[in-house]
């Protein structure tokens, strides 16, 4: 079967899942052969997001890490919206009969209000404190899985930033060693999968494209 006929198979249940969940879900179908405009279905608008949206971090990341050839879903992993609230997200790979992947099926599940509620109990009865003292492990986590609700131009830049602040120097300084370590960093983030990603580093870098391109095909050997 066609993977366009696979992905139209899964848009009925964008909604369906949607209705079950409730308001503070949000299901959305991506089509990864297209990671610029993968959104192909949605509903729920936690993120703001619409269709024709790009693909998030998380999953380009997955994409160059190629996690889904050991795994057929990812659950229950932080994720956070542009504005700042909280979300329990999960993503479910969809393969082909030779296994590729050819999409993502994902749900956000909003659970700020859950936290503030669980916060003002801690703050009456000191279970931070306590849950501390019993098992450290158990301490609350800033970690961040997943950025929800960027518009292509603010994904790139957000993920190029990332890697740019680890580097505490101005652009025209950077070593070849540190270009080559930034580019790196970027191919393994997903960033040349994007349209125009290629072209944004160059420019940031301070490199021709065509070097970028020379270092890739290093990379890709």
């Amino acid at each position: 079967m066609p993977n366009k006929e696979t992905l139209e198979k899964y848009k009925p249940m964008v909604k369906f899942i949607y209705e079950i969940a409730g308001p503070n879900c949000e299901v959305i179908l991506h089509d990864i052969n297209k990671p610029d405009s993968s959104i192909i279905a949605l509903s729920g608008n936690l993120s703001g997001r619409c269709l024709g949206g790009p693909l998030t971090d998380m999953a380009l990341k997955i994409l160059k890490s190629k996690r889904y050839l050991t795994e057929d879903h990812v659950t229950n992993y932080k994720s956070i919206t542009s504005d700042g609230r909280i979300c329990r997200s999960s993503t479910f790979f969809i393969k082909d009969s030779q296994s590729n992947l050819i999409g993502i099926l994902c749900i956000n599940i909003l659970v700020s209000p859950l936290l503030d509620i669980r916060n003002k109990i801690d703050e009456l009865i000191h279970l931070n404190e306590l849950t501390k003292f019993i098992d450290p492990s158990n301490s609350p986590s800033t970690k961040q899985d997943e950025t929800l609700g960027q518009n292509l131009e603010e994904l790139m830049n957000s993920l190029i930033e990332e890697v740019l602040e680890n580097y505490n120097t101005d652009i025209n300084e950077l070593s070849p060693r540190q270009k080559n370590e930034i580019i790196s960093e970027l191919n393994e983030k997903g960033v040349f999968l994007l349209k125009g990603g290629i072209t944004e580093v160059a420019k940031r870098i301070g490199m021709s494209e065509p070097s970028v391109y020379r270092y890739l095909a290093k990379i890709k050997k």
